[in-house]
């Protein structure tokens, strides 16, 4: 095998470590997916390259250029998502991936058309190609230049340099590849580019958490082995099959699908037992709820009963015990209201009334200081002229609790938790503004993009239920949530309720 042979197998084996490791580690955070697909396809970008260097089959050139115009549209969606612009800038994304994808496509329409291959293989592709990447390449230099200036951790700072120099490393090198293509005297350095890329990756994800959470050796021990022995299989095919096209093809198929079967299994496993984390932990947090709202009733029916038990073995009479009669109906209303609740919760249908905000307030930071006073301090900076607002009591209160006990979780020791009303005015409608402030760690820009996400967490036994049920209820009234933080200043949560 020549230099370059080499070169392009050494990066197939750090792309597929790279996607053992995600999924492995990573698997379900806000990186994950694109730095899969980002991943897959420079492992597809290069294994083309070798297969074709080693057979002259012109079908493997035409899967790298399937391949690498991908690259550029999955690399800047993954920098994207890193900074937390993806659905802010979701018109552009489906843009470029509209432009590179046409190129993609007549690269892969050359497999059954002459014409079509004959465009893929022009001069004209390879401009086309290199007209987006140097001005997609600009504006991802401007956004993490931009980010640069706004981060609040010099964590998230290393991050977003290492991957500036990411960018400016990839782009030129892997251009290279087009313009050895145009005829230019230039040595072909993609595979250099796309090792470097994955180096730097590497280093954000080990040294800076790239991916918000530590990574252990153990599993990057594990995703390096996983990309070593497929890159020791890839090689053992092309050492076997020399120049048989037939064997080689047959070869790489084979080691392909067994891959792909080993990642199917292992990532199912995973997802299971996640999926079986967060069954656990919702059923959890719902049990001992529901535990403590029913303790109450039943103990008072419990004490009533033994009660009237015991006037009526000593030979009295309860005829006169009326209130402990009435004690028991008003309990066993009490776990009919409770488990009315618990049926409205689950399908979010609000029952109006009309309710004093900053009493149900009052009375819930009443509360939270009482089960927290030794650790955080829970304000209330409340609007004097608040009005009623017609809302589910229950539904409003549980909304205010679960961002209550994000705001203590997320707070450091001796912090403090605000929370705010004001009467405002939200897309022309009339409505009342609850805010809860702390003055936590803070959340980095993607996960700040998906923190309203059904099942999203960054806990180690979160459910990812907490933020997507205001969400959910904050709809139910016709109103909205929103979230502003920022990494090292803490974070705010918005509750609008319209009025009506």
């Amino acid at each position: 095998m020549s230099t370059q042979d080499w070169i392009n197998l050494i990066a197939c084996v750090g792309e597929l470590a790279v996607a053992a490791l995600v999924a492995l580690r990573a698997l379900g955070g806000p990186l994950a997916t694109p730095l899969i697909f980002v991943s897959v396809d420079f492992f597809a970008w290069n294994f083309a390259q070798l297969a074709y260097h080693r057979s002259g089959l012109i079908a493997w050139h035409l899967l790298d250029m399937v391949a690498s115009p991908l690259a550029t549209a999955l690399a800047f969606h993954f920098l994207m998502r890193f900074l937390g612009r993806s659905r802010q800038l979701g018109w552009a994304l489906l843009l470029i991936y509209v432009y590179y994808g046409s190129l993609a496509g007549i690269a892969a329409l050359g497999w059954f058309s002459s014409g079509a291959r004959q465009i893929a293989l022009s001069n004209l592709w390879s401009w086309i190609w290199l007209a987006g990447l140097f001005p997609l390449s600009a504006m991802a230099v401007g956004f993490l230049v931009h980010h640069l200036r706004r981060v609040g951790t010099a964590e998230e700072r290393n991050r977003t340099w290492l991957l500036l120099a990411a960018v400016t490393v990839i782009s030129p090198l892997a251009s290279t590849e087009l313009w050895a293509d145009l005829g230019f005297p230039i040595p072909r350095l993609g595979s250099v580019g796309i090792i470097s890329f994955t180096a730097i990756l590497m280093t954000a994800a080990l040294r800076f958490r790239l991916f918000d959470r530590a990574l252990s050796p153990s599993t990057v021990l594990s995703a390096m082995v996983m990309g070593a022995v497929g890159g020791i299989a890839y090689l053992t095919v092309f050492h076997l099959a020399g120049t048989n096209t037939a064997l080689l093809v047959l070869g790489t198929l084979t080691v392909t699908l067994t891959l792909l079967a080993a990642a199917r299994i292992i990532i199912g496993a995973i997802i299971e037992r996640r999926d079986q984390t967060v069954r656990l932990a919702t059923l959890g947090k719902m049990a001992a709820q529901m535990g403590h709202d029913l303790k109450n009733p039943l103990a008072a029916l419990k004490g009533a009963g033994q009660f009237l038990l015991e006037e009526r073995l000593q030979g009295r009479s309860i005829d006169d015990r009326t209130e402990f009669l009435d004690l028991v109906v008003a309990q066993i209303d009490r776990l009919e209201i409770a488990i009315d609740k618990y049926q409205r919760l689950g399908k979010i249908q609000p029952m109006r009334e009309l309710v004093q905000l900053n009493d149900l307030i009052r009375s819930l930071v009443t509360l939270q200081k009482f089960g927290k006073a030794e650790r955080i301090a829970v304000g209330a900076q409340l609007a004097s002229d608040l009005p009623e607002c017609r809302v589910d009591r229950d539904l409003v209160a549980r909304a205010l609790e679960n961002l209550l006990q994000n705001a203590f979780e997320a707070s450091p020791t001796t912090a403090s938790v605000t929370v705010r009303t004001t009467l405002t005015n939200a897309r022309q409608t009339p409505g009342i503004m609850l805010a809860v402030e702390d003055a936590g760690s803070g959340m980095s820009a993607r996960i700040r993009e998906r923190a309203l996400d059904d099942f999203f967490t960054t806990k180690p036994n979160g459910s990812g239920l907490g933020l997507p049920f205001v969400r959910r209820v904050a709809e139910a009234h016709g109103g909205e949530v929103s979230l502003t933080s920022k990494e090292g200043a803490g974070t705010t949560v918005r509750l609008f309720l319209p009025l009506e």
